[in-house]
């Protein structure tokens, strides 16, 4: 009974031993080097995730010493796949070190001749150049990350290395540009590497521009040059997503801000751009260019549907002496009988309303004027002319920046009032 004790004791000493020698393997480990040093760590580590699947395959749950019984086999079965699966590379040598964790490293060279300077060809298509430069700031790194990638790898490798590339570019495309999709090859040209990458819009696009550029603080007349100019510039914006401008719209009011800023007319009267972008498919671009300093316009009217003083014109010229405080003279011209009238006066801006009034000479009399902006295209007149006690009231639609009409009811009488902006 007790040498039965002594035996039992014995198995349950040597069983642990046994089982800790010819234990399953729970883990591999693969590390594929390049001998040269020149494959980048972003294609290596490919390689070793490729014979990673192979090795989990041939090794998960496989006996310990069984592996390293057959170590030879097994280092020759990894060598002729790594030789099948490195296109452009050849395995020099493998290192299996079998055990619960197995670590397996395998020595790759390159085939004759490796990548020394990559060409990155990076375009975006469908939209216009300027444009693009504007995205491209999205992604400012990717072209050295493409050129560090595939820089030092064999020639032969540009196939499966693609894919690598196609990768690094569409998780970088999907985080900072998600309206746009790439397209990426690798392609060989006189003996140089190409990376060719499209990146293309997908989604609504911007098909045309409804563009206008105005000011109510000096004539338009002395803004052509910057209206035909800027013209140019806001169509850029064609052919872009329309989610890309909702997601950016502050970023692209910006750019054409800048860009009116640095103008020498801006600069040089002291002039204020607001630009204000209403994305759609025909997207509005609207450019206001205000003054704290000046308020100077020129204005021609042509009644319909009244008796006399049909045609007149008026000039207005105003100087702020705070942001809502303006001093200002007028002079007005009526043609019916070529009679002139002059006055000074002052204005009080607050929110969308304009307080005014103004001392009319020769004949003496004051103008007490109340308009209010309804919206950029409509506003609101009310005014009392004392010298003939006549009130008049007005509602005023502008049909662009040198054209709008004004329906007028002014003491017994309605018309239609065309007005000629300069």
């Amino acid at each position: 009974m007790k040498l039965n004790k002594i035996i039992l004791l014995a198995a349950m000493t040597c069983l642990p031993l046994q089982q800790a020698f010819s234990a399953p393997i729970e883990k591999v480990q693969v590390q594929v080097i390049d001998t040269n040093g020149g494959t980048s760590a972003v294609l290596l580590q490919k390689m070793s995730g490729s014979m990673q699947v192979v090795a989990d395959q041939l090794f998960i749950d496989k006996d310990a010493e069984l592996v390293v019984s057959a170590q030879q086999e097994y280092k020759r079965l990894l060598t002729e796949i790594g030789d099948r699966v490195f296109t452009g590379y050849e395995l020099v040598d493998v290192q299996l070190a079998a055990g619960i964790q197995t670590n397996i490293v395998m020595y790759a060279k390159p085939w004759n001749t490796t990548i020394a300077k990559p060409v990155i060809d990076l375009q975006f298509s469908g939209v216009e150049k300027e444009t693009a430069s504007l995205l491209y700031q999205q992604i400012p790194t990717l072209k050295q990350e493409l050129e560090q990638a595939i820089s030092g790898a064999s020639v032969a490798a540009g196939d499966w290395a693609g894919g690598v590339l196609r990768r690094m570019v569409r998780r970088q495309v999907e985080q900072k540009l998600p309206e746009f999709r790439a397209a990426v090859d690798v392609v060989q040209e006189n003996n140089n590497t190409v990376v060719q990458v499209v990146i293309y819009p997908v989604g609504q696009l911007v098909t045309d521009i409804n563009y206008e550029l105005r000011s109510e603080a000096i004539p338009n007349i002395l803004l052509m040059e910057l209206k035909y100019k800027y013209a140019a510039e806001c169509d850029k914006l064609r052919g872009l997503p329309l989610a890309y401008v909702r997601r950016n719209q502050q970023a692209l009011e910006q750019w054409l801000m800048d860009k009116l800023l640095a103008e020498k007319s801006i600069k040089q009267f002291g002039l204020q751009p607001v630009v204000k972008l209403t994305p759609n498919t025909n997207m509005g671009v609207e450019i206001m260019i205000n003054s704290d300093k000046y308020k100077i316009w020129f204005e021609g009217y042509g009644d319909i549907g009244r008796n006399e003083d049909n045609l007149s014109g008026k000039a207005h010229i105003g100087k702020f002496i705070s942001p809502k405080d303006e001093i200002f003279g007028e002079a007005e011209i009526v043609l019916d009988h070529v009679d002139w009238h002059f006055g000074t006066g002052y204005s009080r801006y607050w929110g969308k309303s304009v307080w005014s009034y103004m001392r009319r000479m020769p004949i003496g009399d004051n103008d007490y004027k109340l308009e209010y902006n309804l919206s950029p295209k409509w506003r609101l007149r009310a005014e009392h002319f004392s010298g003939d006690d006549r009130n008049e009231f007005g509602v005023r639609y502008r049909i662009h920046e040198f054209l709008s009409a004004e329906y007028v009811y002014g003491g017994d009488e309605f018309y239609l009032r065309i007005i000629g902006n300069l």
